[in-house]
């Protein structure tokens, strides 16, 4: 694109920033803005605007008393459990990656970022303001830390650079330890006068470093941040996020900050200054109970404010007749600095609403079903109180002159009025109507009103956590009054709109960015993955609002099971059945253990695929009678054989001693024939091979007695009646023939 059409085109696009901002539902307060600040002002108890001095200003408190009582119902239904998502595989396949991508989900939500609080700010901003926001997106922002260090070695100031971070020096001094130095010296002269090679001495190094270093540590990981509702701006047509034109977030920056993020220092240095949204009805309506507003400049350029708008616009850059979706960032009233424009594929935000309104983007708080009757309840509440104090302190008609004025508008206990005149004839009391017997049916008429309408009672306040998870049966079947289903509709509400969607986005974020290997924990093991790798490997359905109900619950319940297990496995004679296993049993007790707090199940229970190859073998049947009598034969005859051999052996070592003193004989006798030296040699080898011969003898004794201590063995369980064997396996047959015996 030639300069000339870029210059146009950035004209163009600032006009369309410009126009969108200021017809943004939400911009410069509007019905919306003035809306969300009521319901925030009748949340907090705010006056009414309809206080008489010196009359009752009581406020009922309904909207607050009704979002309190959901919060912690909805909450209890997506946190009771340790997973708040949870993966189902497509197919037999995906099973292994869908556990993995299960927990690392839970993971990044509740260890990389506080999910809790999270989901507590969206839901109650949902509840009070209309609809609540979350923005996900991919934070690979450096994060700056200074370091100082002091005597280190040139090997130690060598190891701060083996990280992964980034290091910068950014003060280092040099020092000498002299005592080293001077040992170091008085070892060198000592190396010279033994005549050592001084050359081949690693002495050590006298110089130390004290150094201040900036490290840089790159994040990288998925960021979840709250957004105030006032920050939120989309177009005024839209009906979803994804289908709008248009959205934008709405934030005050410092000039700092903007630097710190890599925008260039000249450019941030000369934007506008921006009053800070001291005047935002919502925010000040927030925050008026607690501080007031400070309207001073900051005299610190880096800190004065920049309004900054991170728009997402659907816009035709490259003119090639489709919109495309890109992330402009720009500061002023009406974004007319851009900082950066960028071609994206996703918006980073996430939003639920209790009560949708179809074909509209915003819906309607619990807030606006309970605001009017507040207001009627204050009225009758000032009105009941108003009454009952003239009731107690009636107003008095008196004779003009005959009562001492003073005396009378001092109201205290046993306070003495002074009169002219008997008082039943100067003072008359004006009696006040009493309206308590109408005031409290009215009263609980409008608190059954509010019950209807938003399914908080005070005999129903609890929403089973299960309600959400239709595949156990107290989900199914649980018999839901109407005001428990009401609350349950805004479970089912919150579950399939903003927090699947949050958690889509989780996923897509870290399938596309997490390259890094992670570790996280999986059935008490730690395993190493890469999110990237499971791109296009599997498919996944995301569950939310799991609700396992609250830990003591779900032990009864587990207990329960495991009686019914143990029961089976009664029945089935103590054996392993297809309907109850050993493991099956194992996986209930673990539960148990699980929610009783305690992390180590093996320190309870042994897993079975464990115990059974710790187990000793199983015992060998007991012998038969038969088999008695032929093993008791077979032993009689080993030993038989074995006396043989050792008769044998007796006889081949008298041999051996027979022929060697007849070979030392010869000797002699050789040596004095014929005076002369003998071909020793020879008749070494001759006696080496009668040697060799006497000791395969031995060979083959030993070999008959391994024989026959194996088959002794084999018979050492008759006095027990078990069945014997040489391993002790109790699988090996029962020998039949002879041992085969070289001679």
């Amino acid at each position: 694109m030639a300069k000339k059409d870029k210059e146009i085109q950035d004209i163009e696009l600032k006009g369309i920033l410009g126009s969108q901002i200021r017809n943004s539902l939400g911009y410069l307060g509007g019905e919306l803005s003035s809306q969300r600040r009521k319901s925030i002002e009748y949340y907090l108890g705010d006056k009414l605007g309809t206080e008489i001095d010196g009359r009752s200003q009581v406020v009922s408190t309904d909207v607050s008393d009704t979002v309190e009582s959901i919060l912690p119902n909805l909450l209890r239904v997506f946190t009771a459990s340790d997973k708040v998502v949870r993966c189902d595989p497509v197919t037999a396949e995906d099973v292994p990656v869908s556990e993995q991508a299960t927990a690392y989900l839970n993971h990044v939500f509740y260890k990389q970022n506080d999910g809790f609080t999270l989901l507590y700010n969206f839901f109650k901003d949902a509840l009070i303001e209309k609809n609540g926001f979350l923005k996900v997106y991919w934070d690979d922002s450096e994060k700056i830390e200074h370091e100082t260090y002091k005597n280190l070695t040139p090997a130690e100031k060598t190891a701060l650079n083996d990280t992964k971070d980034e290091i910068e020096v950014v003060e280092e001094e040099v020092i000498v330890d002299e005592v080293v130095k001077e040992q170091q010296e008085i070892a060198r002269q000592q190396a010279e006068m033994q005549g050592i090679d001084i050359s081949e001495i690693d002495f050590p190094d006298p110089i130390l470093y004290n150094c201040k270093i900036k490290r840089i540590r790159q994040i990288g990981q998925v960021k979840i941040e709250s957004v105030p509702p006032e920050e939120f701006l989309i177009e005024r047509k839209a009906k979803t996020i994804e289908d709008a034109d248009f959205v934008a977030h709405k934030v005050f920056m410092s000039r700092s900050q903007l630097i710190e993020m890599g925008f260039d220092e000249d450019m941030v240095m000369n934007l506008p200054q921006t009053q800070d949204d001291n005047f935002n009805s919502e925010d000040v309506a927030r925050t008026r109970n607690i501080e007031s507003y400070n309207l001073d400049t900051p005299t610190d350029k880096s800190t004065q404010k920049i309004l900054i708008f991170e728009t997402y616009l659907k816009y035709d850059y490259d003119n090639d007749g489709i919109a495309e979706l890109r992330k402009v960032i720009c500061a002023g009233e009406n974004g007319e600095h851009i900082l950066e424009n960028m071609p994206c594929d996703n918006v980073p935000f996430v939003t639920i609403t209790p009560i949708p309104m179809p074909h509209r983007f915003y819906g309607r708080s619990i807030s606006e079903l309970v605001e009017d009757i507040q207001l009627m309840k204050s009225t009758v509440m000032r009105q009941l109180l108003d009454n009952m104090y003239l009731t107690n302190n009636n107003r008095v008609a008196i004779m003009d002159g005959m009562v001492n004025m003073d005396d009378l508008l001092t109201t205290r206990p046993g306070g003495v009025v002074r009169t002219k005149q008997p008082p039943s004839q100067v003072m008359q009391p004006l009696q006040a109507q009493p309206i308590s017997q109408q005031a409290f049916p009215l009263l609980s008429y409008l608190d059954s009103v509010r019950e209807v309408r938003t399914g908080i009672s005070k005999q129903v306040q609890g929403l089973d956590p299960n309600t959400l998870n239709a595949k156990t049966a107290t989900g199914v079947n649980a018999l839901m009054t109407q005001t428990q289903m009401r609350s349950e509709l805004i479970a089912r509400i919150f579950a399939e709109t903003g927090v699947k969607d949050l958690f889509s986005k989780i996923f897509e974020l870290m399938v596309k960015y997490q390259d890094k290997e992670q570790i996280i924990e999986l059935n008490n093991n730690y395993i190493p993955l890469k999110p990237t790798e499971w791109k296009d490997k599997f498919n996944i359905n995301i569950v939310v609002g799991l609700g396992t109900g609250s830990k003591e619950q779900q032990i009864m319940m587990l207990n329960n099971i495991l009686e019914r297990q143990l029961q089976g496995f009664q029945l089935q004679g103590g054996k392993e059945m297809p309907m109850v296993t050993l493991k099956n049993i194992y996986n209930t007790l673990s539960k148990i253990v699980e929610n009783a707090g305690l992390k180590n199940v093996d320190a309870y229970f042994v897993n079975p695929d464990i115990g059974k190859q710790q187990m000793p073998p199983p015992q060998p049947p007991p012998l038969t009678p038969i088999e008695k009598i032929e093993f008791t034969r077979i032993a009689s005859e080993e030993k038989r054989k074995m006396a043989e051999l050792q008769l044998q052996n007796q006889e081949l070592a008298q041999k051996n001693q027979e022929m060697t003193l007849d070979f030392e004989a010869k000797i002699k006798e050789m040596a004095l024939k014929y005076n002369t030296q003998l071909d020793t040699a020879k008749i070494k080898a001759d006696a080496d091979l009668d040697k060799l011969m006497v000791a395969g003898n031995s060979k083959i004794l030993e070999q008959a007695q391994k024989a026959g201590n194996m088959l002794d063995k084999q018979v050492q369980g008759l006095n027990g009646n078990q069945r014997p064997n040489a391993e002790g396996t109790g699988d090996q047959p029962i020998p039949t023939s002879e041992p085969n015996i070289t001679e």
